[in-house]
């Protein structure tokens, strides 16, 4: 796949990329750039900054930088060229990008799956099959939805899947690696055996396990889960993901359940928006896909202990992100799939609608802890509250759960204010690189290269007076730099990056440059004692080197070549400064 530059610049600049970010996450002016929490690692700030103006974005903590292309392709996990169509959809430019091939070291595992994906659908839908479908039929799930779904069935046989893929060529040692076939006695057997198979997908939709279930009052375990693979980590993975991320973009929100058959009924009353941990504890990955797809999130887990203990794990986990998300809680120890099947679609999107702030969550499950009409578990209460409110870092928020807290139980507002604790604003402060102290050399390296990103002008300048720079990451990117110019006759820091393609190196550094935010007004003296500083430190660096060999050197001729070479960097030096 190949498409020309020409086409890529007018697909980028057809689109703006504050208005592509901003649809993605929450951002929000702040002087000439806009600012929002970064998705590429766990930001508890705004540190990812927006250039309107460069159509760059740069994140001062982690360093991660792109254009728009860039951006969509790391947050959305697909290839450069699926962002570059997305792009164009944007922008109405019609393109054609093919079948996109991912070369991945783990294709055999992909394939197998794919393979047993397509024989446990085929197996539900012979006679073989017709049990499990009224099953699924009974508890409400037609057709449609099973094949939507990719419901399957394993036989109620050893060994099928298992000859099915020796038969394709498969050697044992990828088999037994992919979680699906097991060994006893040097036999291989399948691991799934007579149960309805519910397939999980990664990120991009592709299958990579299975949650299987017994259907037929068979007396085993309810469900059997993959085991993790080098494709199927259940930490990194939500389920329902792949299917749910537009629909959450369009509604402005994302509906965080239990499992995958809640997510599925859902789905089967028209709310896609919804999806699951798979078989986990919900933790900072997870909470960081939830927070690419919305900051708007509800979460509504069974209604038991074990949903109770999810729900208070998930705030937290999200809370650290910034988000506080809203909550449901179903009673009679429903789940979302039963609470649907007895009370119906708009009594679950009534419970939506209503969710509770994560304030009002704490205090219901205070409330169920303490007997309020006794003084001293009354106080046991307030204390508590007044600790929750204390995280909260919501101004408005605060003073209403203060005046709340305050009416509700007749303690004065005051005395609730002063056993508040104070806490500081977190600042983000960006990271600074493990690198050689920023001496002259090293800033005129930077800024050099800050205003040939600016300017062809400069460039030139690059071009007739240095042949080198010394810090082999700024030497790289200026190379980069003065290679594009010339190839395409302009510069722009956005294209660049698009010419830059998989560099991740130079795409950083320009990162770590763009941010020092020097004055836009160029001051070619300044450049020239940029350049100055740069050619002192290289004829500093060469003097040296020939001052070095020349206190080892024994050969009489030799040692007077390297005295009129130290000679001629001396006097090259004078013409310089005259």
């Amino acid at each position: 796949m190949k498409i020309d530059t020409n086409t890529l610049n007018e697909i980028r600049n057809s689109v703006d990329i504050v208005d592509i970010i901003s649809s993605y996450l929450p951002l929000s002016s702040r002087g000439k750039n806009f600012f929002g929490v970064c998705p590429f690692h766990d930001d508890h700030s705004p540190s990812m900054s927006v250039s309107p103006s460069k159509q760059i974005y740069t994140c001062f903590s982690c360093g991660a930088t792109g254009n728009v292309f860039k951006f969509i392709q790391d947050y959305e996990n697909i290839t450069f060229y699926e962002a570059v169509k997305k792009c164009a959809d944007i922008a109405g430019i019609v393109i054609d990008i093919g079948k996109i091939e991912s070369k991945n070291k783990y294709k055999e595992l992909y394939d197998i799956y794919e393979l047993s994906y397509k024989f446990y659908q085929n197996n539900i839908n012979t006679e073989l099959g017709k049990v499990a479908r009224q099953y699924l039929h009974d508890r409400s799930l037609d057709d449609k939805t099973i094949k939507e779904f990719g419901i399957g069935l394993s036989l109620n046989e050893s060994d099928t899947l298992t000859k099915l893929l020796k038969s394709k060529k498969y050697d044992e040692k990828i088999l037994l690696k992919s979680g699906l076939v097991n060994e006893n006695n040097y036999q291989l057997y399948d691991v799934y055996r007579n149960r309805i198979m519910f397939p999980l997908y990664d990120l991009n939709g592709k299958v990579i396990g299975y949650n299987g279930r017994i259907y037929h009052g068979e007396n085993n375990s309810k469900y059997i889960n993959s085991t993790e693979t080098d494709i199927f980590k259940k930490r990194e993975l939500l389920y329902n993901y792949h299917r749910a991320k537009d629909e959450a973009r369009k509604s402005h929100q994302i509906i965080v359940m239990e499992g995958p058959m809640d997510v599925i009924r859902a789905y089967t009353v028209g709310i896609k928006n919804c999806v699951a941990a798979l078989g986990t504890a919900f933790g900072t990955e997870q909470a960081m896909l939830v927070r690419k797809l919305s900051s708007n999130v509800i979460l509504c887990f069974d209604g038991d202990d074990a949903g109770l203990k999810a729900t208070k794990l998930a705030i937290n986990e999200l809370g650290r992100l910034g988000i506080n998300p809203k909550i449901v809680r179903l009673e009679n120890n429903n789940d979302p799939d039963e609470y649907i099947i007895k009370n119906g679609r708009d009594a679950f999107k009534a419970k939506i609608k209503n969710a509770m702030n994560v304030m009002e969550f704490k205090e219901s499950i205070l409330k169920a802890d303490y007997n309020l009409e006794k003084t001293d578990e009354l106080a046991k209460y307030v204390n508590n509250m007044i600790k929750e409110i204390d995280k909260i870092d919501d101004d408005i928020l605060k003073e209403v759960s203060i005046v709340k807290l305050s009416k509700e139980t007749g303690i004065d507002i005051n005395i609730i204010k002063n056993k508040l604790t104070k806490k500081e604003d977190i600042i983000v402060k960006p990271k600074t690189t493990k690198s050689i102290k920023k001496n002259k050399y090293i800033k005129s390296e930077q800024y050099l290269i800050y205003y040939m990103l600016q300017s062809v002008d400069v460039i030139k300048m690059y071009e007739r007076k240095i042949t080198h720079m010394p810090t082999e990451s700024y030497r790289h990117l200026a190379f980069q730099i003065d290679y594009f110019y010339k190839q395409n006759g302009y510069i722009d820091v956005a294209d660049l990056i698009t010419y830059l393609g998989d560099d991740s190196d130079s795409i950083k550094t320009i990162g770590e440059i763009t941010i020092l935010d020097l004055p836009i007004d160029i001051n070619y003296e300044e450049i020239d004692d940029y350049l100055s500083n740069i050619r002192e430190y290289n004829e500093k660096s060469q003097s040296n080197i020939y001052k070095d060999r020349l206190k080892k050197e024994v050969d009489y001729k030799k040692k007077l070549d390297l005295a009129l070479k130290t000679l001629e960097i001396k006097k090259r030096r004078e013409e310089y400064d005259k």
